[in-house]
């Protein structure tokens, strides 16, 4: 199977980017014990806003993609974003891989 990509962009509320950097964290770890087909999931922050933050996932298949959204420990986690943390909601686009 060939791994895809994705890159997540999400605009958090002013002032609540220690809240959307702790509970991500929590998201990571979720993630990295439960979902064995998510080979990357890296959070940055964008230097000239700080509100915008940006999700680089990498899945071994479209399979592994799809079973990171349905997870249980990925819901549970992603539930603490809620609340007034976000601004927007994600913008999730494909990317290709080159090389």
């Amino acid at each position: 199977m060939m791994k895809v990509g994705y890159m997540a962009t999400l605009k958090v509320a002013d002032g609540k980017q220690a809240d959307f950097e702790a509970a991500f964290a929590e998201m990571q770890k979720a993630v990295a014990a439960d979902e064995p087909g998510t080979l990357q999931y890296d959070l940055m922050q964008d230097e000239a806003d700080p509100t915008i933050y940006r999700v680089f996932e990498i899945y071994e298949s479209e399979e592994a993609r799809k079973a990171h959204g349905r997870s249980e420990a990925f819901g549970a986690a992603a539930a603490p974003l809620g609340g007034g943390v976000m601004a927007a909601a994600p913008d999730v686009v494909p990317v290709k891989f080159i090389s």
